[in-house]
């Protein structure tokens, strides 16, 4: 029996029976449009949204350097260069062919930016060095510097600790595909992970290769998703399910999967934005 002025639970109201202010049924009209519009777009608009920057602005905010300094996020593709080592230790092999797969990508989107493969810079071997923990423990004496050079030891690498001292070593001049004998701190399951903002893409030497090294470079390209979100853009041949799409950026087999249609618009798009009168980006 119920009570008199007993207080009802919200959740066994019938929903048929709410009633809401006009400011609450606002509020869930325009989420609900904000929500079909992210999970949904179409050919069109999934163009225009790349190149006017509308489906990624957090690529330009700010970055900060371990002293402090502040970088505008993106001013690296000013130089339309970048360049691809491996941490001292590891292989070279597997090296070169990650700087491989990032030319390759590179030349399938016919960008004007150079790939450049060179030795492991002396000013990247410190911040080599404080990124990785060694054991679990952070790696901050000198004498870290023999588990970078041996790579027996490394156990996590951190590569918000490697941008941080990477921006304050080489500021926007350039970005950078570095291969290291490491997992990754966050997440450890990752087999590479890469910031636009900061042009910095770090691959694991045990997963790296030239699958590996597209799908990581097209992150490098501004291309911050997998194509899975948003779920579904009409336009595209693509399944209904993200499961069903074995496209580079799904990665979801090694065995040398393509750009997908949506990821290529995307990423084309992407710099035709950041294109100017005096300033351009493909060959």
């Amino acid at each position: 029996m119920m009570v008199e002025n007993e207080k009802i639970p919200w959740y066994s109201l019938n929903p048929r029976q709410l009633h809401f202010g006009k400011w609450t049924w606002r509020f869930i009209k325009v989420a609900a449009v904000i929500f079909v519009l992210s999970a949904f777009s179409v050919k069109p608009l999934w163009q225009f949204g790349w190149r006017a920057h509308l489906y990624c602005p957090e690529q330009f905010f700010p970055v900060k350097s371990a002293k402090g300094k502040s970088f505008r996020g993106g001013d690296w593709v000013t130089s339309k260069k970048i360049i691809v080592y491996g941490a001292p230790g590891t292989n070279d092999a597997l090296v070169y062919e990650t700087a491989e797969g990032l030319r390759n990508i590179v030349d399938e989107l016919h960008l004007d930016i150079s790939v450049q493969l060179v030795p492991c810079p002396k000013d990247a071997e410190y911040s080599l060095i404080a990124a990785t923990h060694p054991h679990g423990q952070v790696a901050s004496q000198p004498t870290a510097h023999k588990w970078i050079m041996t790579g027996k030891a490394i156990s996590r690498f951190d590569l918000d600790t490697f941008i941080a001292h990477r921006l304050d070593a080489r500021g926007m001049k350039f970005a950078e595909m570095v291969v290291v004998d490491a997992q990754f701190t966050n997440p450890d399951w990752a087999w590479g992970l890469t910031d636009f903002p900061s042009g910095t893409a770090v691959l694991q030497q045990g997963e790296t290769g030239r699958e590996l090294a597209r799908h990581e470079g097209t992150h490098l390209l501004g291309y911050d998703r997998h194509d899975d979100f948003p779920y579904y853009v009409f336009g595209y041949p693509e399944g209904w399910l993200p499961s069903q799409r074995a496209t580079l950026m799904m990665l979801l087999t090694k065995d040398t999967p393509q750009l997908s249609p949506r990821a290529h618009d995307a990423v084309i798009n992407f710099w035709r934005g950041l294109e100017t009168k005096k300033r351009r980006y493909f060959k």
